[in-house]
């Protein structure tokens, strides 16, 4: 069973694999600049907030999820 989430862009986004998601935003939270440059650091401020979004949503998907098996 597909699942959606919205993304902080009011995008809605289709869940086809709940645990692999869930990894795979585990992930791109772990990818930082070196020394990135202050365009660089502004852009990964927007995008942690972006995937720490996500990765609350699904995780919210995910215990609810459990709670309805």
């Amino acid at each position: 069973m597909n699942h959606y989430i919205t993304d902080l862009d009011g995008n809605l986004l289709e869940v086809t694999d709940l645990k692999e998601a869930i990894f795979q935003v585990a992930m791109y939270l772990t990818y930082l600049y070196d020394q990135p440059s202050e365009e660089q650091a502004i852009f990964a401020i927007r995008r942690t907030k972006y995937w720490k979004d996500i990765y609350t949503k699904l995780n919210l998907l995910r215990i609810k999820q459990s709670l309805t098996a």
